[in-house]
Order: C-alpha cells, then sequence, then structure tokens
C-alpha cells in the first residue's frame, strides 16, 4: 500500500470521495501533511512505537555528554524523553570478547540535579542521565556518570524508535499487522475537519478499536524490579529472584 492509496482510504471513510474515484494531487498534499502531524504525535506515545532499536557509538576520553538525535553523534531518532529509553550502558572492547554493561534506564532529574560533583571522572561510567532538549538541531543530549575515561569503551543504548513520517505520497506503507487500518482510519478523524466531513458512529469506534489493538501488540515484556527502593528500604536490591528469594 502507498500513502496515496492510504490517503484515498480515509477520504472514502469520510465519503468525500466514492469508489473509483482519484484523489486531486492538492487532497493527496493535505492528506500527507496531515498524516505526517499525526505521525509525528504518535511518536509520544509509547505503546503506538513496536521498533526498539540498539545503537552503539565510540565513548571518547575525558567527554562529558554526546548530543542525540538524526543526524548526531548518536544518530538514531531523539528519544522523546528518558522513557523511551529502555537501557543504557556501555560495552569494553578491550578484552578479546567485548563485554556489554547494561545499567538501567537514565537518571530522574532528582537523582542527577542529586549529584554534587558532576565532573568526578572514572575508568567506566556507573550511569547515565538524559536530557531531553531541542533547539534548531533537535538533538538531545547525553551525559555518562562518572565521565569515563578508559580509551576502550562503546556507549550502548537502547531506545525506542517511532514511526517514521513519510516524504511523498509514492511512499510504500510498510508496518507490522493492525498498522494499515490503524493508520487508516485514524487518518480519517484527522482530515474530517480540513474537508468539513462528519464522522460516523462506526468509523469512531474503529479507530479506537484498531488503536487498542496496535498498543496491546506493543505491549513489552520486562523484569520486575524493585530498584534503589528495595536496596534504600530492606529489600534485595536488583537483581532479585521472587521465586527463590535471593
Amino acid at each position: 500500500m502507498t500513502v496515496t492509496e492510504l490517503i484515498t482510504g480515509a477520504l472514502q471513510d469520510l465519503r468525500v470521495i466514492q469508489s473509483g474515484e482519484v484523489v486531486s494531487a492538492d487532497d493527496a498534499a493535505l492528506g500527507l501533511s496531515r498524516l505526517n502531524d499525526w505521525i509525528n504525535t504518535l511518536a509520544t506515545e509509547r505503546l503506538s512505537v513496536y521498533t526498539l532499536t540498539r545503537t552503539v557509538w565510540t565513548l571518547v576520553s575525558g567527554t562529558g555528554s554526546y548530543t542525540i538525535g538524526t543526524g548526531a553523534t548518536v544518530n538514531i531518532a531523539r528519544p522523546t524523553g528518558p522513557l523511551a529509553i529502555e537501557n543504557i550502558g556501555f560495552q569494553d572492547t578491550a578484552p578479546d570478547t567485548t563485554i556489554e554493561y547494561n545499567l538501567g534506564p537514565p537518571l530522574t532529574e532528582d537523582a542527577y540535579d542529586a549529584i554534587a560533583q558532576k565532573t568526578l571522572t572514572s575508568t567506566f561510567p556507573q550511569v547515565w542521565y538524559y536530557n531531553p532538549t531541542y533547539d534548531a538541531s533537535g538533538y538531545g543530549v547525553l551525559i555518562p556518570y562518572p565521565i569515563p575515561t578508559s580509551t576502550t569503551l562503546e556507549g550502548v543504548i537502547y531506545s525506542l524508535t517511532p514511526v517514521p513520517e513519510f516524504a511523498a505520497v509514492s511512499d510504500t506503507v510498510a508496518l507490522p499487522p493492525g498498522y494499515r487500518r490503524f493508520l487508516r482510519t485514524g487518518l480519517a478523524l484527522e482530515l474530517s475537519s480540513a474537508f468539513d466531513a462528519g464522522i460516523t458512529p462506526a468509523l469512531q469506534v474503529a479507530a479506537m478499536e484498531s488503536k487498542a489493538d496496535v498498543k496491546r501488540a506493543n505491549m513489552r515484556l520486562s523484569d520486575m524490579s524493585s530498584g534503589v527502593a528495595g536496596t534504600l528500604f530492606g529489600g534485595a536490591g536488583w537483581p532479585y529472584n521472587i521465586y527463590s528469594d535471593t
């Protein structure tokens, strides 16, 4: 399916065009713009994202921060916030076999603010902080702590990668099961005001059902952890096995 076919289906759902009619170039351009507006917003909805990407980059000795975003030092889609980063750590290439150390999600704002000596250095980092800055570059900032001094390290980040925007109406829509109906019915809702078209109850229900189906499919399994709270209040901390109590 192409973007043009997706827009055509959405306009048919709104009864703006009938079966067999061709979408005009102007209407197709408007549909593409509204589609990309909606996809841009979907990036903020965690369960609308189906892809988790592992990315590796070089850690430079003594460097205290790294930009992240399309074209940045960490060249991936900019995480919308700390919750878009599933795990972040580093790997050491010095041993014969590269060893990866996962350090968990980024620090909270309070935890990073509480660090008194932010320029402290060490051979390896122990935690990471993500500052979701946004300027003309569109980059966020990743900050390791302590600042690593080893020359054999690479950063490793596991981040959610949202559905990308489309460049042209001729682009192919190739997404997992459920997304075709989700995008068509959702786009119809987005276009309804532009074409002054009413939304039928059936279309409203279809959009809600398809969105719920996609979000259920995107739910991920995760290990249970008491994290820092378990250590502070007498628990076993992490990792902890609830079956063996160890």
